[in-house]
């Protein structure tokens, strides 16, 4: 791991597998109370192919520093545009989950050449009225979604254990505020992206994902019917799709 150091924000730990700066690379960006480890089957797929991949540990999760203040999800993009600029990448592919897909979005809203493909897998998005709050869309695993991931922590326990737990309760707040604007913001994605849903297993409901994708300019939307962590229910299923999506396989 290589880690950013900073002054004034929490240093960060990312794991260039490559040349980054050679051309396109990919970036994975994982989910709450996960780590760059749970791209592992994925960076070794697109190395297979030749891709050089940059996987990081988000503000409070893995190897990288926690924040003095409270979590925030612009300071999460900022993160990426930083670890970004610090390794002299211009344009990446950008493949995120939950909430490592929201920040690829706001990343992707926010500069919008810096992003050429885009992955989000199960990407919350912001309540757009009362209707929304009241549904409490996000941040709510069903019991199977919990039996997997401590199956899958039994597994790994690692990052739950480097997991800064105050995180949770900060960001869900953010969650809970209606922000139409931020649907309005999305029509500046210039990149191409695919949205991937759970499906019915998810506590996510698919028509709202199916709603962010429609929001975008040049999206597609597909369902894999695996619940909330798809990359990791459905790896095979998953990775083919983002090598389909990427380009990387044979028409």
């Amino acid at each position: 791991m290589h880690v950013l150091s900073r002054r004034a924000e929490p240093d960060l730990a990312v794991r260039v597998a490559g040349e980054p700066t050679r051309g396109v690379p990919v970036v994975l960006v994982h989910g709450m109370a996960s780590d760059h480890s749970t791209w592992r089957p994925l960076a070794a797929a697109l190395r297979r192919h030749g891709r050089d991949v940059v996987s990081v540990d988000l503000r409070g999760h893995g190897r990288s520093g926690r924040p003095g203040g409270p979590y925030r999800l612009d300071d999460f993009r900022d993160d990426l545009v930083y670890v970004l600029d610090n390794l002299g990448i211009h344009v990446a592919d950008v493949v995120g989950h939950s909430l490592g897909a929201h920040t690829a979005l706001r990343l992707a809203m926010y500069e919008p050449s810096r992003v050429r493909r885009l992955v989000l897998e199960e990407v919350p998005p912001m309540p757009r009225d009362e209707a929304d709050l009241s549904e409490g869309i996000t941040m709510k695993a069903t019991l199977g979604e919990q039996v997997r991931g401590l199956l899958a922590l039994a597994r790994n326990p690692s990052p739950v254990l480097r997991f800064d737990g105050r995180m949770g309760d900060e960001i869900v707040a953010e969650f809970d505020v209606c922000t139409p604007q931020w649907w309005t913001q999305l029509p500046r994605v210039s990149a191409a992206t695919l949205v991937i849903s759970g499906g019915e297993k998810s506590f996510l409901p698919p028509r709202h994902l199916r709603s962010v994708s429609d929001a975008l300019p040049d999206s597609r939307f597909v369902t894999i019917d695996a619940g909330h962590s798809v990359h990791r229910d459905r790896r095979a299923e998953f990775i083919r799709h983002v090598e389909e999506f990427l380009g990387l396989l044979a028409p």
